[in-house]
């Protein structure tokens, strides 16, 4: 019975640590930026844009440029020659605004594709109807242009 009440405690306990993860600084830092977006805007969602359907525009030499959010540590892990670099904490502001393109498409790019997915949302909110992300992110990307049977999980 103890046993049964302190496995109790400790997943609540485990389940709870969201509230205490709460960033306030991060929240007050986010404000200006929500406050900018629209609900039409956050309604529209990010558009997704499949790993294969990505190499295809490549292929075809389509007018993309390609937004890299990830922190600059992930980058130097593994660069994306050509990127737009420019962090997703970092993206909302207005100078680095200022260097996307408005003509062609803007695909944003991250590891595994979520926020990719929120920095699409973000841009589409505050007016940039030429953004999609990728979806599965540098991963999804890896395994759509390894040849098939050696894909990475």
């Amino acid at each position: 019975m103890k046993r049964n009440y302190l496995l109790g405690i400790a997943i609540s306990a485990l389940l709870s640590t969201g509230a205490w993860a709460y960033d306030a600084d991060l929240a007050a830092k986010l404000a200006p930026t929500m406050a900018k977006m629209d609900h039409a805007g956050l309604a529209k969602g990010g558009s997704k844009l499949s790993a294969e359907n990505y190499l295809a525009m490549q292929a075809k030499k389509e007018k993309l440029t390609v937004l890299d959010i990830r922190t600059p540590a992930e980058v130097r892990i593994l660069e994306l020659p050509g990127a737009l670099q420019i962090p997703l904490d970092q993206l909302m502001k207005k100078e680095n605004l200022d260097r996307l393109p408005t003509d062609g498409k803007i695909v944003v790019f991250c590891h595994l594709g979520s926020r990719a997915f929120i920095a699409t949302t973000m841009l589409r909110a505050v007016g940039f109807g030429n953004v999609v992300f990728l979806d599965g992110g540098l991963s999804a990307l890896v395994n759509a242009a390894t040849p098939k049977g050696l894909a990475v999980e």
